[in-house]
């Protein structure tokens, strides 16, 4: 039995609890790049050469996105961290930037940025001849 969910279970079966809890305290609820080589990648530096390359070969190099936004530590009131980060995107922030700074997934900064997009939209001044 695994200790976290979805593809974050399976490198833990593949590297060890201790340092996937590591991988995931710096990139979880973002999407990695998984290297063709362990040797001076940002993995290795994170999980070691030698699970690097056990990564590389189970699961192949290319896209990865880790789930587990959450265990990077951040514990601020969802509210706070929800208005943090709409301010963030208002500055031309990142999705990636946005989910390190706040604890947050992409897919959540990703649903933030849309819901702006909305709310500019819905302000936008309407014309006589405009439809609904």
């Amino acid at each position: 039995m695994t200790a976290f969910p979805g593809v974050a279970g399976e490198i833990e079966q593949l590297i060890g609890a201790e340092r996937t809890a590591d991988l995931l305290k710096r990139w979880g609820g973002c999407q990695i790049s998984i290297p063709v080589k362990a040797a001076g990648s940002k993995l290795a530096e994170v999980v070691g050469e030698d699970a690097a390359e056990i990564i590389i070969k189970e699961i192949g190099a290319g896209k990865l996105t880790l789930p587990c936004g959450s265990i990077r530590g951040m514990k601020r009131i969802q509210a706070e961290t929800k208005a943090a980060a709409l301010a963030a995107l208002n500055r031309g922030a990142s999705l990636e930037q946005v989910a390190l700074d706040h604890g947050l997934h992409t897919r959540t900064v990703s649903n933030y940025r849309a819901e702006l997009k909305s709310e500019a939209d819905a302000a936008q001044m309407k014309l006589p001849f405009d439809r609904d």
